[in-house]
């Protein structure tokens, strides 16, 4: 094997060690960027409360619920 093959073959093992390193460095940004646009978009772990006695804006069913209890109360005179 003359001295040129074997520097190219040389060459050949770097880049593919390389191009590995850079892979694996690849895959490691893409679960960064993963695990980012999850915390930033995904669901939040706030939720809307309600008090007692208030309705809700976003069940259309309480409210019909809740108008339902307050025509069916007696009331405190």
């Amino acid at each position: 094997m003359t001295e040129l093959e074997q520097q190219l073959m040389k060459q050949n093992k770097d880049l593919l060690a390389q191009n590995q390193e850079l892979l694996e460095q690849v895959r490691q940004l893409n679960e960064q960027i993963q695990c980012m646009t999850k915390k930033l978009f995904g669901s939040s772990s706030e939720k809307t409360k309600v008090a007692d006695g208030q309705i809700s804006l976003f069940n259309p069913d309480n409210f019909l619920k809740r108008q339902r209890q307050l025509k069916t109360k007696p009331s405190k005179k």
